[in-house]
């Protein structure tokens, strides 16, 4: 029979190879230009009426993450660039930099990605709009790119299987933990978490053209934390510490660095 106790030590080994995570998320503008000359007549209408555009129509300008690693939160980055390729170069090294090496430059540990509904738009979005930019990749951006496709481990004994949408190492938190798609500001208000405070991401078309650069940055920067601040909750309530994750308290008091970039 199990016990409680032995249900912890096969839990604790089992997790203890999940140690680094990589929170992060993007806002997006329309490629105005590439819906002038490729898009259809109906895809052209959802342009005209603000609806929501297939993935390879959406411009990415910004990006915030947070790298976590051993409980303590290595970097709080929000950054907006009239420069996609800036931006992507940014997150293939972001996601490069979220891994840990030993001395003899061999992977130790990979992160975890956490994200909101972002297997369905995120990922496919920078996977998308990568290829557009591919020839400006750096090359370290380049081989990490390959990190993510490589699925040689199937049952990610050692090594991730990131492209894999049942992978252990992408936690979208509605999809993964509540098993539909829920936004955060629904998630936060349930867990009391403040989030949406800095404008509404229908606007950021708006705040990109009237140069209100900063106002983007924090308003990505602030989902951020706020989807860290519910992992966190998630980790300690739910998880019972399953994950080496700050606490609640912790991540509130952390602040971003702005990097704004036109």
């Amino acid at each position: 029979m199990w016990g409680f106790n032995d249900i912890l030590r096969e839990r604790n080994n089992h997790s203890s190879k999940y140690t680094n995570f990589l929170i992060f998320d993007i806002e997006t503008i329309p490629d105005e230009r590439m819906i002038f000359e490729i898009a259809d007549d109906k895809e052209k209408e959802k342009f005209e009426n603000d609806e929501f555009l297939p993935h390879a129509y959406h411009r990415i300008v910004a990006l915030s993450y947070m790298i976590v690693k051993n409980g303590d939160v290595d970097e709080y980055i929000s950054k907006v660039s009239n420069n996609e390729a800036n931006i992507l170069n940014t997150f293939w090294n972001t996601f490069r930099n979220s891994h840990t090496k030993n001395d003899n430059n061999k992977i130790t540990d990979f992160p975890v990605l956490i994200t909101i509904n972002g297997k369905d738009f995120d990922v496919p979005v920078i996977i998308t709009r990568t290829l557009k930019h591919i020839k400006e990749i750096d090359e370290k951006g380049k081989f990490y790119i390959s990190v993510f496709f490589d699925n040689f481990d199937k049952w990610e004994k050692n090594y991730p299987n990131y492209s894999n949408r049942y992978t252990l190492f992408h936690i979208d938190i509605p999809i993964d933990i509540f098993g539909k798609k829920i936004s955060l500001k629904k998630l936060c208000h349930l867990a009391g978490i403040p989030v949406k405070q800095e404008g509404d991401g229908k606007e950021v078309k708006t705040y990109f053209e009237n140069g209100d650069f900063e106002k983007i940055a924090r308003y990505c920067s602030e989902d951020v934390k706020a989807t860290a601040s519910l992992f966190a909750l998630i980790n300690q309530y739910f998880f019972y510490r399953k994950y080496n994750f700050p606490l609640i308290e912790y991540i509130n008091e952390i602040n971003p660095q702005i990097i704004i970039e036109v």
